[in-house]
């Protein structure tokens, strides 16, 4: 799901900052208008498949309320000291969010073994991992405190290739079912 535009705004100043440091020079930053939550990373689908999957995520959205979650603070896949992904934090505390991860991943047959962290990708490593370890303790001190609004799920494509990812939606589910 898409990052609000306040939040995106707080974000995109704060990358913009980040990129400049020289500890940062081994890693892709997303695109400001492309920061987004994900719930569910399908990989690649036969478009025969779609309407199956939409059915799933329709079902599993109209269980589960709107929420606001809290964020800020930075983290890293796999670790600090050799991170792939750069991330931004969406705090849970009351793990409703992770519990429409885990159903959607249920109802999709994603088979996930590692716990749900609800996370804003900010970067990827470009070749190797990079060593983040201080850099992230001292720029999350700096990162915005913000909001996220989730409302609304989204069956997104990818396009990748060709610079940057693109994000086409494919469907919209509203939690609660009201559309």
């Amino acid at each position: 799901m898409p990052v609000g535009d306040e939040l995106r705004a707080s974000l995109g100043a704060a990358m913009a900052a980040w990129r400049e440091d020289p500890l940062t020079e081994g890693l892709r930053w997303v695109a400001q208008g492309a920061l987004h939550l994900t719930l569910a990373f399908l990989g690649s689908v036969q478009p025969e498949a779609i309407s199956g999957i939409t059915d799933r995520v329709e079902r599993a959205s109209a269980r589960h309320t709107p929420m606001t979650r809290t964020t800020g603070r930075l983290g890293a896949f796999a670790r600090p000291g050799s991170a792939r992904v750069l991330w931004y934090a969406v705090h849970d505390p009351d793990a409703a969010l992770g519990n429409l991860a885990t159903e959607l991943d249920v109802a999709l047959g994603l088979g996930q073994t590692e716990p749900y962290r609800p996370h804003v990708t900010l970067a990827r490593a470009r070749r190797r991992s990079v060593d983040l370890r201080g850099w992230i303790e001292a720029a999350s001190a700096e990162a915005p405190e913000g909001s996220l609004a989730v409302g609304t799920l989204h069956l997104m494509r990818s396009h990748l290739g060709g610079g940057p990812a693109r994000y086409e939606t494919l469907a919209s589910f509203p939690l609660g079912g009201h559309r």
